[in-house]
């Protein structure tokens, strides 16, 4: 079977989920989504540009996403980061995964890249692999989920990103006050990929 119609047969189950309620991830745990990803950087959206693709004959749409990268947390990202994924729209046209996160010029994220031009989707299990750095309102910077809920322990990784940790909530005393920082977050990203390549 050659790689296209491989592909083309994935985007037909990738739409089917979708119809029937949304794809479905199974979410990795912390030590699996570093360890399962090429490269891990915190990086800054530049462009977004959506294009049609043909595929075994097919119409699609494909989105490119240009990044500034502001860290490398682990692995060897390329010098210009492009991320390209399914999906996309197009004049009046849409195409979208279930699941899959959507970016906007100057989205501010930690992303767990894996198989990028090779996947449907470069992030590692979909939105468990996007966690944008937000700030609050005294300008303290803290890492959330795709959800955009507040990420309070790196454990909550592998909750559904249906589900809110016990006691998520604005302000500072809910879960944005107790939030992790991306600094924070970024130590036990380095710390995990280096205890995995230590037991190697």
């Amino acid at each position: 079977m050659s790689d296209l119609r491989h592909l083309l047969l994935i985007c037909f189950g990738v739409w089917a989920a979708a119809d029937a309620g949304g794809t479905t991830v199974v979410p990795p745990d912390f030590a699996q989504l570093v360890n399962g990803s090429d490269y891990v950087v915190r990086a800054r959206v530049a462009k977004v540009t959506a294009e049609p693709r043909t595929v075994e004959g097919r119409a699609l749409i494909f989105t490119r996403v240009e990044f500034e990268v502001l860290a490398v947390l682990a692995g060897a990202p390329p010098r210009n980061l492009v991320l390209v994924m399914l999906g996309g729209k197009l004049g009046d046209e849409e195409l979208w995964i279930g699941g899959a996160p959507r970016f906007a010029a100057g989205d501010e994220d930690i992303l767990f890249v894996s198989g990028n031009g090779a996947n449907l989707h470069p992030l590692y299990a979909l939105g468990h692999g996007r966690y944008p750095v937000r700030r609050d309102a005294a300008g303290r910077e803290f890492v959330a989920r795709s959800n955009g809920v507040p990420l309070t322990g790196v454990a909550e990784v592998a909750l559904p990103l249906a589900e809110e940790p016990p006691g998520a909530g604005p302000g500072p005393r809910g879960a944005a006050g107790r939030a992790l920082t991306p600094a924070e977050f970024a130590a036990a990203i380095k710390q995990t990929r280096a205890s995995s390549l230590r037991e190697k």
